[in-house]
């Protein structure tokens, strides 16, 4: 190789770790990962790489460092055994299929990747296969991010592939007019491009990051409310209770009065009335356990203003083994999807039912609604105008569910809507 060539192939061979390091987020969550270590272990890798490629350039000795080298990779992040190894033979194969189609599409115009006497041809050969493996990787992760349910504009997905293909153009525009007065300014500008691409997507990823923490901040939120109306509940009938207690005499002298008169229908009004003095009217769940209540009695007391009728059973324990976050994501989607639907209605009414049977707990809520629902497929979508930024309270529902193997069902039937949930009472890793 010429000075040019093996300094274009240093290059790419760096924004080819980079391009590993985002094949592997496809695979991995770097939730727990030290980003330092994994920052020295993708140097490793790109040091001992480009060591043995330069070094030795044989394909069998490049074939062999490159798997044991993804795989060492792949100890970054926490997974089983069988995911390390499908996510090396993976990526491998990924982009060992780039470059095998990026070598028979020159081989089928005439132009020889292999061969050592074009600079232009190697040069052209490392930029396109890099740019192109980049390119797949874009595909996948927004693949991944459709799985999920992340909306993405037209729009989106038309910038994500365009930026990397101008590159492409640019580059090859660079790479047709090197020679030995303009090499060191052209290196120059496809490291520039490089860069540009690099820097582009992780601002990109940066803001998806926020937005994920945005909504993460408004469950949150949503949570703590729902905690400070469990505690205004708490507070005032305990206020109630001492109250009773203070009173305890007066009530007991009033009674043992009326009862003595002969007057026990008006004793049974005054006994009703010490009751609904001590019972708390907000306080629409009572199962003793914080989150299900709080979120229950936060959500069903917002209702109170379009005059639904509710109909609660709740058999729950006071400790379970699904998380607050999860509980309050599950539970709270499904009642505000209940309450906007009934609103809609002039009979209205909700019913749920939290039960909790065989370390499993299960949820059921049937709502009144306007008979009109819109489909995707078979999937239920927002009937909003904005549909990027509604609809995503089952996606966050589905989510939760997956980390404790739970499923849910929705069906109708007439005017009425169905919500069926199971939930596994162990956290799944």
């Amino acid at each position: 190789m010429t000075n040019s060539v093996t300094t274009v192939y240093l290059i790419t061979s760096a924004f080819g770790a980079y391009i590993l390091f985002r094949y592997m987020n496809i695979f991995f969550d770097r939730a727990d990962v030290d980003n330092k270590i994994e920052f020295a272990s993708y140097l490793l890798y790109y040091l001992t790489i480009d060591f043995l490629f330069l070094a030795f350039n044989n394909h069998l000795v490049n074939l062999i460092s490159n798997l044991i080298m993804f795989f060492l990779l792949t100890f970054n992040y926490s997974a089983p055994l069988k995911r390390r190894l499908i996510a090396t033979v993976s990526i491998y194969m990924i982009l060992m299929t780039v470059e095998t189609v990026v070598i028979l599409t020159m081989q089928h115009f005439q132009i020889s990747l292999l061969s050592e006497d074009s600079d232009f041809v190697l040069i052209a050969g490392f930029i396109t296969i890099e740019i192109i493996s980049y390119n797949v990787m874009l595909f996948l992760s927004n693949f991944k991010l459709l799985k999920n349910d992340n909306k993405s504009s037209l729009l989106h997905w038309f910038s994500i592939f365009l930026i990397p293909a101008c590159t492409l153009v640019s580059a090859l525009i660079l790479i047709a007019k090197i020679d030995s007065d303009n090499l060191t300014v052209v290196i120059i500008n496809i490291i520039i491009l490089f860069l540009i691409n690099i820097f582009v997507f992780y601002l990109y990823d940066e803001l998806m990051k926020s937005y994920d923490e945005k909504m993460e901040k408004a469950l949150l939120q949503q949570q703590n409310s729902s905690y400070l109306k469990q505690l205004e509940i708490i507070n005032q009938s305990q206020e109630n209770l001492r109250e009773f207690r203070h009173d305890t005499k007066n009530h007991v002298l009033s009674l043992k009065a009326l009862i003595e008169n002969n007057g026990n229908n008006a004793a049974i009004d005054y006994l009703e009335r010490i009751f609904n003095s001590v019972n708390f009217s907000d306080a629409y769940s009572k199962s003793g356990n914080l989150e299900i209540d709080s979120i229950v009695n936060y959500k069903l007391s917002q209702a109170v203003c379009c005059e639904i009728k509710t109909n609660i059973k709740i058999n729950v324990p006071e400790k379970l083994n699904i998380m607050p976050f999860d509980l309050s994501v599950i539970l709270g989607n499904l009642l505000d999807n209940a309450i906007e639907a009934t609103c809609k209605c002039k009979d209205k009414f909700i019913n749920l039912s939290v039960e909790f049977d065989r370390n499993v707990l299960y949820i059921s809520i049937s709502n009144s609604f306007d008979s009109k629902l819109n489909y995707s497929g078979c999937k239920l979508i927002t009937d909003k105008d904005n549909k990027e930024n509604h609809g995503i309270g089952l996606n966050s529902v589905q989510k939760s569910l997956e980390k404790y193997n739970g499923t849910m069902e929705l069906h109708h039937m007439g005017n009425e809507f169905y919500t069926d949930v199971l939930i596994y009472n162990r956290v799944y890793e």
